[in-house]
């Protein structure tokens, strides 16, 4: 399995990892106030 987000941080990305809903629209509300690139990784 691939951790999406240390390769996206590796690669000077921003991102998170959302295991719940609540979480992926907490970060989605956070990240659509921001600039630049952010990976959302959707653990489903």
């Amino acid at each position: 399995m691939f951790d999406w987000v240390s390769i996206a941080r590796g690669m000077g990305v921003e991102a998170a990892r959302a295991q719940s809903c609540e979480q992926f629209g907490d970060l989605l509300d956070s990240v659509l106030t921001r600039r630049g690139p952010f990976l959302i990784e959707a653990v489903i």
